[in-house]
């Protein structure tokens, strides 16, 4: 038998392309929009309903994140307990998230109890009831929640970012006081549910095994969703500041972010920006974490990535290192920088990286789900799944030039937020 050399590096392969179901779509009479990618590895269904609702919209604090979380909490048709136990009885998974732009309601099930899962979907959807006794409670639990989680120091650098780059009064930069927890009445949970959960403000991305009509029955659902109007909103200009520290005295780490507004998904340079991204430490292997991490032992990891919004986007660098390597390791990531926007990245690294994010795309979409939120997240930015191909190729195709170009371009002004001991 043979047996291969353990001492040679296997070859990298980079694909040059990605094959991906494209979704279809269907649409009532009255409005109602459903897209579906279908898929018969597993007998299940996967319903997400996508609604413009997220924390950018909202007048009151938390209005948005209650909301959403607090659908399944009760109708006019059955209590939280009773509807928790349709949950439980059917295995039907459920899910709701929320960010600054959107909400969306998650359900998923075996396809033979369908109609079970669509009839609590519809319940939830069109008939919440917000009681004030579960509004209490969840209020209770989130306002204690909120400040455990604000005693962190990784989780106060991320608020403080978001402030350092985008402004305090900011739909993208603002953030309320736990507090706010004790203002917020079945009202605002109403009057909010009212004006954004409507069939104009939607859409809905089906996937899975589907069959016996199962795009009909969901389209059926969705159908009665009331009519209102697709909401809108002027985004203004990013107000950012150079530096914004935070002293935390008993803090032993220091939680230290770098970084900066940016554009949405459809700018042309986004791409290039992401493969910057992961070049600086977007892999274990990336520079940031050679530095250090392997050199110099200041931190476990450090990861630079570029995140989208609906209406803009950021880069950010991130780590947490002991109180006593702050200012060393801040010095250390504006060196990479300046090694980014002055070097030519080498054939064999670069080659690395575009390894390492086609083959991180691959993962996610490996599965029906994976898909679906592959799919969501284009709908979200007025695109289709034939956009991946158009990633691919963008990757496969950035040089080093576009490199160094991209990076004197937009890896200035950056705003650096540090948190912990001074």
């Amino acid at each position: 038998m043979k047996y291969k050399d353990q001492s040679q590096q296997p070859q990298i392969v980079i694909p040059k392309d990605v094959d991906v179901l494209n979704f279809n779509t269907v649409k009532s009479p009255s409005g109602a929009v459903v897209h579906y990618v279908e898929s018969t590895e597993l007998d299940v269904v996967r319903i997400s309903v996508v609604f413009r609702a997220g924390v950018r919209y909202q007048s009151h604090p938390f209005t948005a994140s209650a909301t959403v979380n607090m659908l399944a909490e009760g109708t006019t048709l059955h209590t939280s307990e009773q509807l928790s136990e349709t949950l439980d009885y059917y295995g039907i998974y459920y899910n709701t998230s929320v960010d600054r732009d959107y909400s969306i309601v998650t359900v998923c099930c075996l396809s033979k109890f369908l109609a079970e899962t669509l009839s609590f979907l519809e319940e939830i959807l069109t008939s919440p009831t917000f009681p004030e006794n579960e509004l209490e409670i969840y209020a209770s639990k989130r306002k204690q929640s909120l400040a455990i989680q604000r005693t962190k120091v990784d989780v106060m650098a991320a608020e403080a970012f978001w402030k350092a780059i985008y402004g305090e009064k900011h739909p993208y930069g603002y953030s309320s006081e736990a507090s706010e927890y004790d203002t917020l009445t079945s009202e605002h949970l109403k009057d909010f549910f009212k004006k954004y959960y409507t069939l104009d403000n939607s859409f809905t991305v089906i996937s899975g095994k589907l069959k016996d009509d199962v795009v009909e029955k969901v389209l059926r659902v969705v159908d009665k969703l009331p009519r209102g109007e697709r909401a809108t909103g002027t985004i203004p200009s990013a107000v950012s500041v150079t530096e914004m520290r935070v002293n935390k005295k008993e803090a032993v780490q220091s939680a230290i972010r770098i970084g900066r507004a940016l554009f949405p998904s459809n700018h042309p340079d986004y791409v290039t920006m992401q493969v910057i991204a992961t070049v600086l430490g977007g892999y274990f292997s990336s520079r940031l974490v050679q530095n250090l991490r392997e050199d110099k032992g200041y931190t476990y990891g450090a990861f630079a990535q570029v995140n989208c919004l609906e209406e803009s986007g950021y880069f950010v660098i991130t780590t947490q290192v002991a109180s006593e390597y702050t200012q060393a390791s801040i010095d250390e990531i504006f060196k990479e920088i300046e090694i980014i926007k002055n070097e030519l990245v080498s054939e064999d690294e670069l080659n690395m990286v575009k390894s390492v994010m086609i083959g991180e795309m691959m993962r996610i979409l490996d599965g029906p789900f994976g898909i679906c939120d592959v799919t969501i997240e284009n709908l979200q930015n007025n695109t289709d799944n034939r956009h991946i191909s158009d990633i691919v190729n963008k990757i496969n195709n950035t040089t080093p030039e576009m490199i160094i170009e991209a990076a004197n371009k937009y890896l200035n002004d950056l705003s650096l937020v540090v948190v912990g001991k001074e």
